[in-house]
């Protein structure tokens, strides 16, 4: 009988041991809600790591950087209100990500399977203004100078539910997610003078889209 339950023991152990995979994982697109407005303006590209611990748990940790305005040297148009006058200023929005999730499958994660889980992250938003100063001639045609805003460097913790489509850990896969919860730290004002609101207060609702291409062993 101890040789009967000795064998089943190590059977377990090494089903176990066989069922755990890890992979890489290249975030080919990745878009977050951090701003008000725009909603979603940047684009992101990472890696992460994905270990499954059996066929239903997956854990994962991503980096992903907005690449689309940091490759964009001109930065974004903003409108600023400056007395009785608009004015145009430039301005280079830069959003860092560190993410970790939680994955539980609703199929055997042997195969493509779609899963439900957590995520608690880790985002930096940053504001540079590319322009030194302003001058505009006011009502009465005098020239008035304008000092640029105030560079911004903030961090956001969102956290949340994800939720998504993807392929087996063990080998090539695609992943398609989406998540939604609350960004601690969010809901306040960068540009109190920003005359559309853009890029002038973050976000208190964290949201993000994705997909992934992995590769697993």
């Amino acid at each position: 009988m101890r040789k009967i339950f000795s064998t089943f023991v190590l059977a377990c152990a090494a089903s176990a041991a066989m069922a755990q995979s890890t992979a890489i994982r290249f975030i080919l697109a990745e878009t977050h809600k951090v701003y008000q407005l725009p909603k979603f303006d940047n684009y992101c590209m990472g890696v992460g790591v994905d270990r499954s611990f059996n066929d239903r748990l997956t854990l994962g940790f991503d980096v992903s950087f907005g690449v689309g305005h940091a490759l964009n040297p001109t930065g974004q148009s903003v409108s600023l209100r400056a007395g009785e006058v608009d004015v145009s200023a430039s301005m280079k929005p830069g959003l860092l990500s560190l993410n970790y999730h939680t994955e539980y499958a609703l199929g055997d994660n042997g195969g493509t399977h779609v899963y439900i889980g957590t995520f608690l992250g880790l985002r930096r938003v940053t504001q540079k203004w590319l322009d030194d100063g302003m001058a505009y001639y006011d009502g009465s045609g005098n020239l008035v100078t304008f000092s640029k805003p105030a560079d911004v460097s903030q961090w956001l913790v969102p956290i949340g539910l994800r939720m998504g489509l993807r392929g087996a850990t063990d080998g090539g896969f695609m992943d398609l997610y989406g998540a939604l919860g609350y960004q601690i730290g969010g809901g306040k004002t960068l540009v109190p003078n920003a005359n559309e609101g853009r890029y002038a207060e973050t976000s208190a609702l964290a949201v993000t889209l994705g997909l992934a291409y992995g590769i697993g062993w």
